[in-house]
């Protein structure tokens, strides 16, 4: 059979927590998730499968039924989230149009939080609930065998027309996780143009992003990861993967693990591997100021760490307190210290908009930004995702008028409007104060000559100055 995985092209996004002269140019990264899929399949099936990154590779619902008329798949699996879901229904359209025999599976964020939702929809056959490797992989052997519907409908982590018409819910669907990561095959970045993605703070042009964890074990309130177990893939693993990546010629990696030090010993063990085998390319990170010391920070230098990027949240800590986002602010400016001793850049996550903030802890947050000194920080609208504590507190107090993200993912339309915590500022007055905070952070002279400074080619000069041209517009 012919497999193809598309992240469907996105022109009707539902809404941004940053403001959009940022976000427009924060560019691309690379679909992990369906790579991760289409490798599995192509190690455990002799299947002909092909991934498509509608978004970078600029296709379009029009030029998406081009190639799908080209290739002729005989099954579509699309990734998305919740936020996108007025394109992915798109697509599944024009997957349909083209003929009705192509079997159509949804899967990633959106479909793991409303499988059953997703699967009523006329022009989709499947949803998957969790991690997908080895259960699409599953249910395209009972494809390929002719299993009947209700034999399908018995794989754990799979939702289907069968089981809604049974009444089932989207809860009564089961999540799956896959506990040995090494059991896994790295991602193939050679099934989609991987020299093609960047990122605005990258000064390298080939980069691409990685992830050596899975899981969050943290109760932030505001958030929703899949699985709070945290499960790793070994240093040997890690180790083997990055040498892949270097011999693509990529010279930058983004690891995207919520909380890439969460296991100090295993990150040293990585880090002195690289050191080791002489690998030469810069990193980046994602996580929190309390899971590390200036020894292993020192180590990650020396292993080629460049930048670490915290989730603060907020200078106020009533407000971290009521976000469940416990923060030692003396650590995080010893952090942030030992960060720029070492030559490590540092970027800082804030959140506005919380429940019970008002314009003094807002500007307290600002000034606790601007005290703590990282290279770069971005001020986020708080908002309310489904499925996330926050949303459901929304909702009992009255602040949002029932399940609105439910009847969104049974009804998508263009004129949905994302909930936020709208107590004490309008959606109005939020984005204007994130505007004026983002310009008063960036738009300092010392800044801009530093940042000037650190540019290495022309391609991130020109990102940098359009990224600055957009902020001063806004």
């Amino acid at each position: 059979m012919k497999i193809l995985l598309l992240q469907p092209y996105v022109q009707h996004e539902i809404s941004h927590m940053c403001i959009k002269s940022i976000d427009k140019e924060k560019g691309f990264f690379p679909p992990l998730g369906l790579l991760y899929i289409a490798t599995y399949l192509k190690k455990h099936t002799a299947h002909e499968v092909r991934v498509l990154d509608c978004n970078t590779e600029h296709i379009d619902v029009p030029r998406l039924e081009t190639v799908l008329l080209e290739f002729q798949p005989d099954i579509v699996g699309v990734s998305t989230i919740t936020h996108h879901l007025i394109d992915a229904y798109a697509a599944a359209a024009v997957i349909k149009k083209i003929s009705t025999d192509i079997i159509t599976v949804f899967g990633g964020a959106h479909a793991s939080i409303y499988p059953i939702t997703t699967v009523e929809n006329s022009n989709i056959d499947y949803a998957i609930r969790g991690e997908g490797e080895i259960v699409f992989t599953e249910l395209v052997r009972a494809i390929e065998q002719n299993k009947s519907l209700a034999e399908i409908s018995a794989i754990p982590g799979i939702a289907t027309k069968y089981l809604a018409k049974r009444g089932l819910k989207n809860g009564d669907i089961q999540r799956l996780f896959i506990d040995d990561l090494d059991s896994l095959p790295s991602p193939d970045r050679t099934l989609v143009p991987y020299k093609k993605y960047h990122n605005i703070l990258s000064p390298n042009r080939y980069m691409t992003t990685m992830f050596t964890t899975r899981g969050c074990p943290y109760h932030c309130v505001f958030c929703n990861r899949m699985g709070r177990k945290v499960r790793s893939l070994s240093p040997g693993k890690v180790l083997s993967e990055i040498e892949t990546l270097l011999k693509l010629g990529i010279n930058e990696i983004f690891f995207k693990d919520d909380t890439f030090t969460i296991d100090q010993d295993r990150v040293k063990l990585i880090c002195k591997g690289i050191i080791d085998r002489n690998y030469a390319f810069t990193w980046q990170v994602r996580t929190r100021a309390d899971c590390f010391d200036f020894e292993l920070l020192s180590l990650m230098k020396k292993a080629g760490c460049s930048r670490i990027s915290f989730g603060i949240e907020s200078g106020d800590p009533h407000i971290l307190k009521m976000l469940r986002k416990e923060l030692d602010f003396e650590l995080a400016r010893n952090v942030v210290q030992w960060c720029r001793q070492l030559g490590i850049q540092t970027l800082a996550n804030y959140i506005i908009g919380c429940p019970g903030e008002t314009k003094k802890e807002i500007h307290k947050t600002l000034l606790f930004a601007e005290r703590l000194g990282t290279d770069y920080a971005l001020f986020f609208i708080l908002s309310l995702y489904p499925d996330t504590d926050l949303y459901r507190q929304a909702m009992a107090s009255g602040l949002v008028p029932g399940d609105v993200w439910l009847d969104f993912a049974k009804n998508p339309t263009r004129a949905f409007i994302a909930p936020i915590w709208n107590e004490n500022f309008s959606r109005e007055e939020l984005e204007e104060i994130s505007k004026n905070i983002h310009k008063r952070f960036f738009i300092r002279p010392g800044l801009i000559l530093r940042e000037m400074k650190k540019i290495e080619s022309p391609n991130e000069f020109i990102k940098k100055v359009r990224a600055a041209w957009n902020l001063w517009q806004a």
